[in-house]
C-alpha cells in the first residue's frame, strides 16, 4: 500500500514538473510570436530592455540565437514589472522621497559638510607666478614683410609667378588685445572658508565650500600649466555644482541666485593668463528662469546649461560659438539618471529627465589612446553606453588614458588649433562645443590616466602644440585628496 501510494505521489511530482516546463513554453512562445520585437525601455531598472533576436541558421548554430531568447524572455516575462516594483518598495520603506526631498538634502549632512582647518600653522606660501613663455616646438609666424618679392625669388628670363595672398588658418582667431595685469592681492584678504552660496532673499545657504589653504595650494598647478602655453594662450576653470545643490535654489521661498568666492580667490591668486569662472553664477539666471540647466535626476549638468559655461570660457581664447540650435540634436526620453539609478523613487520615475544627445556640425574622428602610439577609435556617440547611466554616451564615458577628437580635414600640420581639456564626467557633454571651436580637443581624466604608459602630461602638451588648456570638474572632485594630486603626479 506504501509503495503504491509512493508511486502515484510520484506520478503527480512529475506531470506537475512537466506541465510546468509546458507553461513555460507555451509563454516562451506567446513572447517570442507576439510581443513587438521593438526594444523598450525600463523604468524600474532605469535600463533598455533585451530586443526579440532574430532566428537563422548561423545564429541557431553558432548559439548565439539561443542566447539572446534566452535574455530577451528573462526581460519579458509576465508580471516582471510589479516583482521589481515589490523589491524597490521593500527598498524604499520607511524613506520615499521625490527628488525635491533629495535636493533639501543639501540643507543637512550632504551640503553643509563639516570643514575643520587648522589655523595653528601658517598657510603655505604662493609661489611666485611664472613667466610665460612660447612652446619651445610653436612655429613663430613669419612676418609680412619677411616674404620675398616674386622679382626677388624669378630667375633671369622667367616670368614672375603672380603674387599669392597666404592662406588663412583654419579659423580666424581675432587678434587678442593685451591682458591687463592682476592687482595685487592678499590670501588673508579672502575668509578662511571659501564658499558658494544659495540666496533665500538676503540668507546665505551654503552649497558647497573649499578651505582657503587647500585652494592656494592648487592655484601653484593652475599657474604651472599656465607657463606652459604659448604667450597668447589661456587656461580657464570652472567647478560645475551638484544638479542636487543646484536645483535646491528651486526649493527657496524667496530665490535669489548664487553668489562664489571660490573662483575670485583663485583669479586673483594666479598667473595673468588663468581665469576662474563660477559655474553656479553663470547659470543661476537661467535657473531661476526656469531654463532647463541641471538634471533632475541625475548629478550632471544638462548639456544647455554646459554649453552656456562654455561659452563663455571659450570667449576668454577670443572663440565664438554657434548657436546651441546649429549642432546635430536629438532627444532621449525618458532620461533617468545617477540619482535614480542609486536610489530609484516612483516620482522621479514619473518626472523623467530628457538627455539632448549632439555632434559637432563637422564630421570628427575619435581616438582613445592606450599608449602614445596605441589607440582605438571610437564613435562620437557610443549607444552602448551603461544603461544605467546613459549619461556616458558621450564619448562611452570617463575611461583611458587620451581621448583625441580631429577633425576629418585637419589643416596643414603647425597650423591647427589645439586645446586640453581636464575634467572628471561633467566634461564629458561638453565635447561637441570644444570640437566645435578647435581643430583637435584632447580630453584628459587623471582619475584614469597612467603616466607610465602615456608619459607625462607636459610632454604631450608640447608635442601636439596645445594653444589652451580648460578644467571643467564637478564639486564633488574638486579640491579632494586625490583629483589634482594625479594631475601633479602625472605632470
Amino acid at each position: 500500500m506504501a509503495n503504491r501510494r509512493k508511486k502515484k505521489k510520484n506520478r503527480i511530482l512529475t506531470a506537475a514538473a512537466w506541465l510546468t516546463m509546458a507553461a513555460l513554453l507555451l509563454i516562451g512562445l506567446y513572447e517570442l510570436l507576439f510581443v513587438p520585437a521593438g526594444t523598450g525601455f525600463s523604468a524600474q531598472e532605469n535600463r533598455t530592455l533585451a530586443a526579440r533576436p532574430t532566428f537563422s541558421f548561423r545564429s541557431f548554430l553558432n548559439g548565439t540565437f539561443a542566447d539572446g531568447l534566452e535574455t530577451f524572455l528573462e526581460d519579458r516575462f509576465p508580471g516582471r514589472d510589479r516583482v521589481i516594483d515589490f523589491d524597490h518598495a521593500l527598498r524604499q520603506v520607511g524613506s520615499l522621497a521625490s527628488w525635491e526631498d533629495y535636493a533639501r538634502v543639501a540643507e543637512n549632512d550632504v551640503a553643509d559638510m563639516e570643514y575643520t582647518e587648522d589655523l595653528s600653522g601658517e598657510e603655505p606660501e604662493l609661489t611666485p607666478r611664472p613667466t610665460r613663455t612660447p612652446a619651445p616646438t610653436a612655429a613663430p609666424t613669419p612676418e609680412p614683410t619677411a616674404e620675398p618679392t616674386p622679382a626677388e625669388t624669378a630667375g633671369e628670363g622667367s616670368t614672375p609667378e603672380p603674387t599669392r595672398t597666404p592662406e588663412p588658418t583654419a579659423t580666424p582667431v581675432p587678434t587678442p588685445t593685451p591682458r591687463p595685469t592682476k592687482a595685487p592681492v592678499q590670501a588673508a584678504d579672502f575668509p578662511a572658508e571659501l564658499r558658494c552660496d544659495l540666496l533665500d532673499g538676503t540668507q546665505k545657504k551654503r552649497a558647497f565650500s573649499y578651505m582657503r589653504s587647500k585652494v592656494l595650494h592648487e592655484c601653484s598647478l593652475f599657474d604651472t600649466y599656465a607657463s606652459l602655453l604659448p604667450e597668447d594662450g589661456v587656461f580657464v576653470m570652472t567647478i560645475v555644482p551638484h544638479s542636487i545643490r543646484a536645483n535646491r535654489l528651486l526649493t527657496f521661498k524667496e530665490p535669489a541666485g548664487i553668489v562664489s568666492d571660490i573662483e575670485p580667490f583663485i583669479h586673483a591668486m594666479t598667473a595673468d593668463n588663468v581665469t576662474a569662472m563660477s559655474t553656479g553664477v553663470i547659470l543661476s539666471d537661467a535657473l531661476l528662469r526656469g531654463e532647463y540647466v541641471f538634471f533632475r535626476t541625475d548629478m550632471h549638468w544638462t548639456p544647455y546649461g554646459a554649453y552656456q559655461v562654455v561659452a563663455k570660457m571659450l570667449a576668454e581664447a577670443g572663440e565664438t560659438l554657434p548657436p546651441y540650435e546649429a549642432f546635430p540634436l536629438r532627444q532621449e526620453h525618458p532620461f533617468l539618471g545617477t540619482i535614480y539609478r542609486d536610489k530609484p523613487t516612483r516620482q522621479m520615475q514619473e518626472n523623467p529627465d530628457t538627455l539632448d544627445i549632439l555632434t559637432p556640425t563637422h564630421p570628427v574622428i575619435v581616438r582613445r589612446y592606450t599608449t602614445p602610439e596605441k589607440f582605438e577609435e571610437i564613435p562620437f556617440i557610443k549607444e552602448d553606453a551603461n544603461p544605467r547611466d546613459r549619461y556616458t554616451v558621450y564619448l562611452g564615458g570617463p575611461k583611458g588614458n587620451l581621448t583625441v577628437i580631429e577633425g576629418t580635414e585637419m589643416p596643414s600640420v603647425g597650423t591647427e588649433k589645439t586645446c586640453l581639456v581636464i575634467t572628471d564626467s561633467y566634461g564629458l557633454c561638453t565635447a561637441p562645443f570644444f570640437a566645435e571651436a578647435y581643430d583637435r580637443v584632447m580630453i584628459y581624466d587623471p582619475r584614469f590616466y597612467n603616466r607610465g604608459e602615456m608619459g607625462s602630461l607636459s610632454g604631450l602638451i608640447d608635442q601636439y602644440r596645445v594653444q589652451d588648456i580648460y578644467l571643467v570638474v564637478g564639486e564633488l572632485h574638486a579640491f579632494d585628496e586625490s583629483f589634482f594630486l594625479q594631475c601633479r603626479r602625472h605632470f
